[in-house]
């Protein structure tokens, strides 16, 4: 099976196109194939009316193309101004360089981007929400871009910091920037993409215009089939059993006092933006993390 096939689309500068698509429909390597990440085996990639063939992502970043992954590639150990100008930092006339000048120009950006952060904080001490937003403000900042791409770039973002990555991106359209913007939040599309172009299974489906095709119709377009009410048809435990297990005021490194009771039959759900602590409830209750305090009782027994 191609993880790929016969994919054609247009983009144009100055709007979002997105890409929709289930899990394994081939959003994410197909921007890795526009990066340079991957090699095609067929196909014409077209910039400017120019064919080009990019083997690795400096390439594609020297020809202007920004892709900003789900997972960050920014250097913990340093500053917000240092990741932002990696690899280009200023210099002075004697070739020195330039810490104070580019603390000035990421001082810019942030301000740009409306976010309290300092430029001259060490990445690793930011939360990954704005972590994520370094990795952007760094493809924002490079003077020769022509396509910024976003593969979900929400995932770890509260409602402000949303509201800012919008305005960022509206900024983009109005200097004529191409967006290309993978999620699968549909109320997302709505909100900021011109078009969206539709994918299943590797293929391409066919390119709409936002404001035209209802959000129904796409998913059956990304599905193949009507939705529908997916989880009517699930069975369902009638009565919920026992205590299963207890948590009580578990805190770690990591979580402080989580608590909550799960039933036999029972589906409990951990809900909450990357970074809240979820996986690190589990890796303490599994022991893979040290329990500071609090106390674990599995079938009563603690």
């Amino acid at each position: 099976m191609k993880a790929l096939d016969d994919i054609c689309f247009k983009a144009y500068g100055g709007e979002v196109l997105a890409f929709l698509g289930e899990n394994g429909a081939g959003k994410s390597t197909l921007l890795k194939v526009l990066n340079g990440d991957y090699q095609p085996t067929s196909g014409e990639y077209l910039l400017d009316g120019v064919q080009k063939h990019f083997h690795s992502p400096h390439e594609a970043i020297q020809e202007g193309i920004s892709v900003i992954y789900q997972e960050r590639q920014i250097l913990l150990e340093l500053s917000v101004a240092e990741n932002i100008y990696l690899g280009r930092m200023p210099a002075n006339k004697f070739g020195v360089i330039d810490t104070a000048k580019a603390n000035r120009m990421a001082q810019q950006i942030i301000e740009d981007f409306g976010l309290p952060i300092s430029p001259t904080t060490k990445v690793k001490d930011l939360s990954i929400a704005y972590q994520q937003m370094v990795e952007i403000m760094k493809a924002y900042s490079r003077e020769n871009l022509k396509v910024v791409c976003f593969d979900e770039p929400t995932a770890s973002l509260s409602d402000a910091e949303i509201d800012s990555l919008f305005g960022v991106i509206k900024k983009l359209k109005e200097q004529g920037k191409i967006i290309i913007y993978v999620s699968h939040r549909m109320k997302e599309i709505q909100q900021i993409a011109d078009k969206v172009a539709i994918f299943k299974d590797g293929r391409y489906v066919d390119t709409v215009v936002t404001k035209e095709v209802p959000e129904q119709q796409m998913v059956k377009m990304m599905v193949g089939r009507d939705l529908g009410d997916i989880y009517a048809s699930l069975d369902r435990d009638k009565e919920i059993g026992d205590v299963l297990l207890e948590v009580k005021n578990l805190s770690s490194d990591y979580v402080k006092e989580v608590s909550f009771t799960l039933h036999k039959g029972e589906v409990l759900g951990f809900s909450g933006l990357v970074g809240a602590g979820r996986t690190e409830v589990m890796r303490a209750i599994i022991g893979a993390d040290k329990m500071k305090t609090g106390e674990i009782y599995l079938e009563g027994k603690k």
